[in-house]
């Protein structure tokens, strides 16, 4: 019981001297009982992933399309000056209709801000690919739209202020159509 007692006055004594400024710079070191405390619980960071595209050259003029005819769909909203979201997809791969549904939630979240224009590479009539399949892979081609899905965000200016390939979350999406909508 003197022990504790003396470890005590003791720590008591090394803290009132370095709160009053007494003693030397070093620090009075003082033994005191080893005592088994729980470890305070480490925080785990959460890591997230921003997987939108690292920008380079954004915006960049839509390019002038004249070795193939333009679709009427899109040049209709390009001489309008809308906002507008071009989608190339394949309606046979998976991963195109998962993107396609996050596309959908951002639109009608921003319903009126931004149009549409959809492309399927992959449609086939009869086991040949269909006219529109074929023009689109040539705009795809044009583009840069190198494999679906692929994403492009052109903005009022026709400027192009975005492009993805592949799965990209709503969230990423939604803040690139209301960046190109501004």
């Amino acid at each position: 019981m003197r022990k504790i007692a003396a470890v005590l006055v003791v720590a008591m004594l090394a803290f009132v001297l370095a709160g009053c400024g007494g003693g030397t710079d070093e620090t009075a070191t003082t033994e005191t009982p080893a005592v088994d405390a729980p470890a305070p619980a480490v925080a785990v960071p959460v890591a997230v992933t921003d997987r939108s595209q690292i920008e380079s050259g954004f915006p960049a003029q839509f390019p002038a399309i004249e070795s193939t005819t333009m679709p009427t769909a899109l040049q209709s909203k390009l001489d309008a000056k809308r906002p507008l979201l071009i989608y190339f997809y394949d309606s046979t791969l998976p991963e195109s209709a998962i993107v396609r549904t996050e596309i959908d939630v951002v639109l009608s979240d921003n319903r009126g801000l931004i149009d549409l224009v959809t492309f399927d590479l992959g449609a086939k009539k009869a086991g040949a690919y269909t006219e529109g399949a074929l023009l689109g892979a040539v705009l795809a081609s044009e583009l840069n739209a190198d494999r679906p899905p692929y994403i492009i965000l052109v903005d009022s200016k026709q400027n192009i202020t975005w492009r993805f390939r592949g799965y990209v979350d709503r969230d990423v999406i939604d803040r690139e159509v209301l960046r190109a909508t501004e």
